[in-house]
């Protein structure tokens, strides 16, 4: 399974630590197993399901906010780092933070009998950024990786976000209402 995983992201390797990658990969497969999901049904499960019939996929939308959000960070740090590294980003934990912003939904949705994606008991229960900071503290995952999954949507709102965390939150949303204002939603 691990192999499968990194094989779907290679964003994986982006993060230089590769104790960090590790913990990324379990929690993925954890999530996995958790839900009742392979690797492979990364690809299949929608990202969304706010969206009718979501264009794209789960495995597309991490894939993509984590590389908004690395761009973002490397344009940032290159005209905001000063020499003292005050205002430079940490890559790795937003790389990690980005990977594993919607881990939740891999226990938050289950495939229903008839094959469509629905909620789970424990979606109704609990969002995704609740399940998924839960996944990744207890894979290892320090508290600032917890904060950027905690805070990356609605809940965050309000609060003050690490400098990672904004930008994570910001690709996220610039997939989610991008993807909507394509198809004329509000």
């Amino acid at each position: 399974m691990r192999e499968k995983i990194r094989g779907l992201l290679p964003e994986i390797e982006w993060i230089e630590d590769e104790e960090l990658q590790e913990k990324v990969v379990a929690c993925y497969a954890d999530a996995l197993r958790t839900g009742g999901w392979g690797p492979e049904d990364m690809d299949k499960i929608p990202f969304t399901l706010l969206i009718p019939d979501c264009p794209a996929s789960y495995l597309t939308h991490v894939r993509g906010v984590t590389r908004m959000s690395k761009h973002a960070l490397d344009e940032f740090n290159e005209l905001y780092a000063s020499s003292d590294g005050k205002f430079r980003m940490d890559s790795d934990l937003l790389v990690a933070g980005a990977l594993l912003h919607d881990i939740g939904k891999l226990v938050e949705y289950e495939k229903a009998p008839d094959g469509r994606t629905v909620k789970s008991q424990m979606g109704k229960d609990l969002r995704h950024p609740f399940s998924g900071t839960v996944i990744a503290l207890r894979n290892g995952c320090s508290s600032a990786i917890g904060h950027i999954i905690a805070n990356h949507a609605h809940e965050g709102d309000g609060a003050l976000r690490s400098p990672e965390g904004v930008l994570v939150n910001k690709a996220d949303f610039m997939n989610f209402e991008g993807l909507k204002s394509f198809l004329g939603m509000k």
